[in-house]
């Protein structure tokens, strides 16, 4: 397999991104007392806010699998932006949100990654 000369940064920002997106979706469902706070008061639909925080733990759990084994790129890296710009629209940026634009960028990085240097083009 040869992944030509953007190997290492693909993996730490494939990595990272799973790391993160992985931790924050586990702590999310260990500790959820820790982030309701995070979940407006009034949902769309008539959401339970217990409910889409568990969905949103589960989401971000199954995102960050997805980076670290790196399947899917394009489509872990779109999710993750379109899940970070939600958050960004309904919070705002503060002191906590605002780690989310680093986020939001290394997604739309992996996004605009050239097709050749996803993992299943690797095999020549």
């Amino acid at each position: 397999m040869s992944y030509g000369r953007h190997k290492w940064p693909h993996i730490f920002i494939s990595l990272g991104l799973g790391i993160t997106f992985l931790w924050i979706g586990l702590d999310i469902l260990r500790h959820a007392d820790a982030w309701i706070g995070y979940i407006p008061q009034q949902l769309p639909f008539g959401l339970d806010r217990e409910f889409t925080l568990k969905m949103t733990g589960i989401f971000d759990a199954l995102l960050g699998a997805l980076f670290i084994m790196r399947w899917w790129p394009k489509t872990a890296a779109t999710l993750a932006a379109l899940h970070l710009i939600g958050i960004l629209a309904v919070q705002g940026i503060d002191q906590i949100v605002i780690r989310d634009v680093g986020l939001l960028g290394a997604s739309l990085a992996l996004l605009a990654w050239p097709k050749r240097h996803h993992r299943g083009s690797y095999d020549t």
